[in-house]
């Protein structure tokens, strides 16, 4: 078949990228950034712990084997009724990475900490509620010559570690500090926190919206002893002891808390990258 001259014009035209209308030329596309990198604090997935990640907890009852009297509660203190948490900043100094967290208990806002370091250490300070399930902060008191041994969960490769048992005491000198002009006799004294982590079974925690996982369920038994000085006319009594549950899960942290005070603290929504 003989082609036509029309035919063979067309033909060298679109090779030749000629033709009755301009033919579209090829934009590059704008080069889009990588994807900025995640930084985790020495690399922890057990709690990971990202500048903006956020956990929110609801309160709710213990379970049957937890509750409390009405005696009981009327000497415990009072219990937020929502408390979250963010990661506010992250410092690196000498191989030692502090953390510092945000906790928010129903509008009130003090600050935690988080020290880790590459090789496993991870220690969350005693005002911390990931401590022990435990929300608040310590007011009129200062801790100094704090010795901490062991770890607030055992870590390998910066998950949890899967083993049965580990410590993580504390060992401080306390004095109370005048928040106002009137003040009672101000006293200083020694602090010791012996805290025994012991792992039970794993149990499913659902949050509901917020997942369902199953957890690593941390039961932790803290023995507390005092001193004070000048010392009391009687003898102090060693509270009894203290037990308190935390279910973790890597790559989320802690999902749910059940501590002495008769609440159950649930996860009910996150940010965690």
């Amino acid at each position: 078949m003989r082609r036509t001259l029309l035919s063979s014009f067309v033909l060298c035209a679109a090779v030749a990228g000629v033709s009755g209308t301009a033919a579209p030329t090829a934009r590059a596309l704008p080069r889009q950034p990588p994807p900025a990198k995640v930084v985790r604090a020495c690399n922890v997935a057990a709690i990971p712990m990202t500048v903006g990640n956020s956990w929110t907890y609801a309160a709710g009852p213990p379970p049957e084997d937890r509750q409390v009297s009405e005696a009981q509660q009327k000497g415990m203190p009072l219990q937020p009724v929502t408390i979250t948490i963010k990661v506010d900043k992250i410092d690196v100094v000498g191989g030692v990475t502090t953390v510092t967290l945000s906790e928010d208990l129903d509008g009130r806002v003090h600050t935690s900490t988080v020290t880790c370091t590459a090789g496993g250490q991870f220690q969350l300070s005693p005002n911390a509620f990931w401590w022990n399930g435990e929300p608040g902060n310590t007011f009129g008191i200062d801790l100094t010559n704090v010795v901490r041994k062991g770890n607030t969960i055992d870590l390998i490769g910066g998950k949890f570690s899967g083993a049965t048992e580990w410590h993580d005491d504390l060992h401080a000198n306390w004095q109370h500090v005048a928040l106002s002009k009137r003040q009672p006799p101000l006293r200083k004294g020694t602090l010791e926190v012996n805290r025994h982590v012991v792992v039970q079974p794993a149990e499913e925690v659902d949050a509901g919206a917020a997942g369902k996982w199953k957890a690593n369920k941390l039961g932790i038994e803290s023995t507390i002893k005092v001193t004070v000085d000048p010392a009391p006319e009687k003898p102090l009594r060693d509270p009894p002891l203290v037990v308190n549950f935390l279910y973790q899960v890597d790559g989320v942290g802690i999902v749910q808390a059940i501590n002495s005070y008769g609440r159950t603290y649930r996860l009910s929504k996150f940010t965690v990258q």
